[in-house]
């Protein structure tokens, strides 16, 4: 299958050398990423779990516990869930490659291309240090569960500022596809000690005939420059149901406990 193909070829392990046991797990191989799309919605009754499996498979070879970073930032390993605190105990962390276009994904801020209006552009989340892993909703075909531990510059009330300077935004340019985005700040969730925002996100790629619409709704927590996200990514412009929701809940209460104790 085609997208199985480009998946594979997605991410590679260049280092003959991975299997050897009396290797350092920060050297036990290096993996290279060409393009990995995290955002991109699919057409009902898709791949979903499959195209997750595959990550999983791809990623297996790919050590990261453990693992250095670049700049020098804290390796927030410690501070992060485990694959087996998500809904369905199946999550996968992302290997290091991956993680810039994950974190692109949580943002707002594409990897590649630009926003329309270049002002609504969100800020960076550096990669170094960072630890996501992506499980899938086991009640559903077409939905995710992704959590985020990071390093950051800037305050979630700047977060939400932008998305209420910035509700309606476009991503990409003609001939590629373009993405129409809308953003709605929801009311914090309050979690004792611990600065907190909500968003909800749709985003509307295509034409008006056959448009590819994908929801998220992202939970954050931050203390001073460390920030954890919880995001619920499904299919179709509906908001998510109940059963989603509690299970996002438990697993930001989770996130929480991980980071801050």
């Amino acid at each position: 299958m085609e997208w199985l193909r480009r998946a594979s070829s997605a991410l590679r392990v260049v280092s003959p050398e991975r299997d050897r046991p009396d290797r350092p797990t920060s050297e036990a191989g290096r993996c290279e990423l060409d393009r990995v799309e995290f955002g991109q919605p699919r057409r009902r009754g898709g791949r979903g779990p499959v195209l997750l499996a595959a990550l999983a498979l791809l990623t297996a070879g790919c050590s990261v516990d453990g693992q250095a970073t670049a700049g020098g930032s804290e390796d927030l390993t410690a501070r992060s869930l485990a694959p087996a605190d998500f809904p369905g105990h199946t999550a996968t962390r992302l290997p290091a490659p991956a993680v810039p276009a994950a974190l692109a994904d949580l943002s707002g801020r594409p990897l590649h291309g630009s926003v329309t209006p270049a002002e609504c552009t969100p800020r960076l989340i550096s990669p170094d240090g960072a630890v996501v892993i992506v499980g899938p909703d086991p009640d559903t075909s077409t939905a995710t569960f992704t959590s985020a531990v990071v390093h950051v510059d800037d305050s979630l009330d700047q977060v939400t500022g932008l998305a209420r300077r910035c509700p309606r935004t476009v991503t990409g340019s003609a001939p590629t596809a373009v993405t129409v985005v809308t953003t709605e700040v929801l009311p914090a969730p309050d979690r004792s000690g611990n600065q907190t925002a909500a968003l909800r996100r749709t985003m509307t790629t295509g034409g008006a005939e056959s448009p590819l619409i994908t929801g998220t709704t992202g939970l954050m927590a931050q203390q001073d420059g460390l920030r954890v996200i919880v995001e619920y990514r499904h299919q179709g412009a509906d908001e998510m149901s109940a059963e989603a929701g509690a299970s996002l809940d438990a697993l930001f209460d989770s996130a929480i406990t991980a980071a801050f104790g």
